[in-house]
């Protein structure tokens, strides 16, 4: 996608030129006005990632313009041309949220350099708006994930969502698979009906039927008026079968019917029912070797087995464990009352070595007790009760740092966690650099203004990564 650039000057010739430069030397798009008011008026109808505007103008200056900017949307970028350049005006211009500033004359190459740096910074800025959209219009349900393990299941979760086809999620204990079964109800045709969870290892096998099927009045000792089963709940909606291998041989037949027919008959009646159910099963357990086991049916299997959706274990995904961390990180901080700003280098070191045999869920599990237990503003090894590892996959964390690994996970990160994860991506960067501002913002490919207004927006100061490196003093 192309950047989307608004140039704002009064004179004639300036605005022709700057045209010209962006349309031969860039891949960028441009639109001139050299009216601010109606330069206001464009930017509300159409989408910029940066404005370029002239300090002095009549009616409103670019200053002016750019808080005005800013409140319609307070992350696109804006660089201040002036003719009248001095440390206040630079100073002024950084403090009211300028990205950079142009003095007039300037050189063909300064535009050019400014604006990649800038136009670099607003496509990491684009990707979390859409992302963000893309998951507002989809309804989030917190499932984290950014490599191509999880990028597959997401896919299948949006092909298969909308049909009526039987779903089969598999996967090891703890990975999630609840929380994709939602998310198949909630994106499909039947997300305004009921998902009703029917967990096959939790009742009782001289019960299940009736809470499943329902009863009549007399059909056993206790039943003293008739009860709607769950089948009769999620009519029209959901059906979830979780845990569904440690369903009763007994059961099984009922429940094949059930798929097979749409039918059912309540215990003790001799009245059949219909039912408009979709199907969603969840299971641990190796199905293929159960049938082989004789412990599950094979014609139920390839009634369940019409969508395979198969969740991978954390240990087989382990980028994925820095998103989570901050997710569940803002999660229980909400939940427990705490102001936790991060998570330290060793303590993420430790997460991203672990193998995790009970996958996200003890990884939540973990992050919860260390909120519990931590005392100061950064979650250490010791909150967790976890021992450092020698070496993790995250490259930063073993002084082998690669910022644009961290950078992707950044994009991925979903509105919960994103400024979290936005702070310790700064810290990375400054922890890298010893504390040397400009030197972290030439990493990271943006002007140093703006990383210096981000880390005062996270409340981040240099001095806490300048160590005894000669390169580390004051910039």
């Amino acid at each position: 996608m192309k950047g989307h650039i608004l140039i704002v000057d009064d004179e004639q010739d300036m605005l022709t030129l700057m045209d010209r430069i962006i349309a031969e030397d860039t891949h960028y798009t441009a639109v001139t006005e050299s009216n601010p008011e109606k330069a206001l008026e464009i930017f509300k109808k159409e989408e910029f990632d940066l404005v370029i505007t002239d300090l002095k103008m009549p009616g409103m200056s670019g200053i002016a313009l750019m808080e005005k900017i800013r409140k319609i949307r307070s992350d696109v970028s804006v660089i201040i041309l002036t003719a009248y350049a001095t440390i206040e005006t630079a100073v002024e211009a950084t403090q009211k949220g300028a990205s950079d500033y142009l003095t007039k004359p300037f050189r063909r190459e300064r535009l050019l350099v400014t604006l990649d740096k800038v136009m670099k910074w607003q496509g990491v800025i684009r990707e979390n708006r859409q992302l963000r959209r893309a998951l507002e219009k989809e309804n989030d349900l917190s499932i984290i994930g950014s490599t191509g393990a999880m990028a597959k299941v997401f896919e299948r979760i949006r092909q298969a969502a909308p049909t009526s086809g039987t779903v089969l999620i598999t996967g090891p204990t703890g990975t999630g698979k609840e929380l994709v079964a939602r998310a198949v109800h909630q994106n499909s045709n039947r997300r305004s009906k009921k998902l009703v969870t029917i967990n096959c290892t939790a009742m009782l096998e001289n019960m299940i039927e009736s809470e499943l099927f329902g009863h009549v009045k007399g059909a056993f000792t206790g039943a003293a008026t008739d009860k709607k089963g769950l089948v009769e709940e999620a009519n029209g909606g959901t059906l979830f079968l979780d845990e569904i291998g440690d369903l009763k041989p007994g059961l099984q037949a009922s429940l094949l019917r059930l798929l097979q027919e749409g039918e059912y008959r309540p215990v003790g009646s001799v009245i059949t029912k219909k039912a408009d159910l979709r199907f969603i099963a969840a299971t641990n357990k190796n199905l293929e070797q159960a049938i082989k086991e004789n412990t599950f049916r094979e014609d139920l299997f390839y009634r369940l087995n019409v969508i395979r959706l198969e969740i991978p274990p954390l240990r087989d995904r382990p980028e994925d464990i820095p998103l989570l961390c901050y997710h569940f990180l803002n999660k229980y901080c909400v939940m427990n009352g705490k102001h936790i700003k991060g998570i330290a280098p060793s303590a993420m070191q430790a997460l991203t070595a672990r193998q995790f045999p009970g996958n996200v869920r003890e990884l939540e599990n973990i992050i919860e007790r260390g909120i519990i237990f931590c005392t100061g503003d950064t979650l250490t090894l010791s909150d967790l009760g976890l021992s450092g590892p020698e070496k993790s996959f995250m490259p930063e964390l073993n002084q082998d740092l690669n910022l644009e690994n961290t950078l992707m996970n950044f994009k991925d990160a979903k509105e919960g966690n994103i400024r979290l994860f936005h702070e310790h991506y700064i810290r990375v960067l400054l922890k890298e650099s010893c504390g040397n501002i400009s030197k972290a913002a030439q990493i990271a490919g943006i002007q140093r203004q703006y990383l210096h207004r981000l880390m005062k927006e996270s409340h981040i100061e240099a001095n806490e990564f300048r160590g005894e490196n000669p390169d580390s003093k004051i910039d």
